[in-house]
């Protein structure tokens, strides 16, 4: 509350937009100064209407059931894409045959890759040990929904 009183009116060229508080809820006044005559003229919109406006014109992200399931479905893959980079480091650092093949730019890939995943996953909510839990168990049991590699020996 206290930041909205800090910014309880606007003012953008001609239009002014208050917060405004009364018997019926929040809501926000909107007064256009010129261009309309010798009286401003004025609505008042809830902050929900406002938001609802904003996201049809697409001035601001969506926030539908459906946008919130598109952006857990990324967040999701892009775990599994940083899980899947830093089995990849572990293998190559780990499992490689470094005695007969010279392997540092591989290396330097895919520890700058590993890097840019954990990055673009620093700010996505946890999603909870249970599921990472049985994540983990199932790639390891090989039942993440890719095929088999052949053996390459």
């Amino acid at each position: 509350m206290k930041e909205r009183e800090m910014h309880q009116k606007l003012k953008h060229h001609e239009v002014s937009a208050e917060w405004v508080d009364d018997e019926h809820g929040p809501a926000i006044m909107l007064t256009q100064q010129d261009g309309w005559g010798d009286e401003p003229q004025t609505t008042i919109v809830h902050p929900w209407q406002l938001r609802s406006i904003c996201e049809h014109f697409d001035l601001l992200p969506a926030s539908s059931p459906d946008a919130q399931r598109q952006l857990q479905t990324m967040a999701r893959r892009l775990r599994r894409l940083r899980d899947r980079i830093s089995d990849l480091r572990d293998h190559i650092a780990n499992h490689s045959d470094h005695r007969h093949a010279d392997l540092t730019f591989e290396l330097v890939s895919v520890n700058a890759l590993a890097d840019l995943a954990d990055e673009w996953c620093e700010d996505l909510e946890p999603i909870g040990e249970d599921f990472e839990e049985a994540f983990r168990e199932a790639s390891e049991a090989g039942d993440d929904g890719s095929p088999d590699q052949p053996s390459l020996l």
